[in-house]
């Protein structure tokens, strides 16, 4: 059974815990002097990150809203970093030009330049007088909805407030929210003497004092409680005995005897 012994120069040693300092020769490696800075390996190649056709067109888009402002093509593709030649400048000047609803870029086809559509096209004060006055109903306009094509707008809201050409409504914290068409001529001054009157009615603090005041002179308070009805089942209204339709036997009226009086 000596074939079952374990050889001693066959035996297989078990991996070191910590990394060796001596390469498979056996010569021993050589430590990196202090400050050369490590090799890194197995880095990934960069794979074109920010380069694909429809990054870019969103590059374009937010590039526009920022600068509020008609670019050129050859701008644009300067502030992309296409270079002449690439087959994505076709492609993204199609997407520029698209009618597609989606599409946020304005194209002016006479001189080729672009700039961003917002959702209003609403741009300065004069542009949103107009809005206001041409439409058909008084429906006012969110500031969040101007401010897509407008970077000034709260400050331009606050000039045309102080001028009495618009009406702005406010949150909490004074940050205006939506605005609406006004006209400055339809502002007048009171009186000081009616406003003295007018001060001076006293309201009662205790609200059932008020509508007691106002049920003694015959007004009916609006706070006050509905009033329900409780007098009883309402009667059920008598049916009227139902008429015949139109007669066939007209001419057995001498025979038959007319029973019409004893209905009940």
């Amino acid at each position: 059974m000596s074939f079952l012994k374990a050889n001693p120069a066959s035996r297989i040693n078990a991996p070191s815990p910590t990394p060796s300092n001596t390469s498979a020769s056996g010569a021993k490696r050589k430590r990196p002097a202090d400050g050369t800075p490590a090799v890194v390996y197995s880095q990934p190649a960069d794979q074109g990150s920010g380069e694909h056709v429809y990054t870019r067109f969103t590059y374009t888009v937010n590039h526009l809203r920022d600068q509020q402002k008609w670019l050129g093509f050859d701008d644009i593709m300067g502030f992309l970093g296409v270079r002449p030649g690439d087959p994505q400048r076709d492609q993204l000047r199609t997407l520029f030009r698209s009618d597609s609803e989606g599409n946020r870029i304005s194209w002016n086809a006479a001189n080729d330049t672009y700039r961003y559509k917002p959702k209003l096209d609403i741009r300065n004060p004069a542009q949103l007088k107009g809005y206001l006055q041409n439409q058909k109903s008084a429906q006012g306009l969110a500031i969040k909805d101007l401010k897509d094509g407008w970077a000034t707008v709260a400050d331009d809201i606050k000039a045309m407030e102080d001028k009495k050409e618009v009406l702005v409504k406010r949150a909490k914290d004074g940050v205006a929210k939506t605005v609406w068409d006004n006209d400055p001529s339809l502002m007048h001054a009171m009186d000081p003497e009616f406003l003295n009157e007018w001060h001076k009615i006293a309201i009662p603090a205790n609200p059932d004092d008020l509508r007691a005041t106002l049920m003694n002179v015959g007004l009916h308070a609006a706070s006050a409680p509905r009033q329900v009805n409780n007098g009883g089942p309402k009667q059920k209204k008598k049916r009227a005995p139902r008429r015949g339709g139109k007669q066939t036997n007209t001419h057995m009226a001498h025979i038959l005897k007319d029973f019409s009086g004893m209905r009940k």
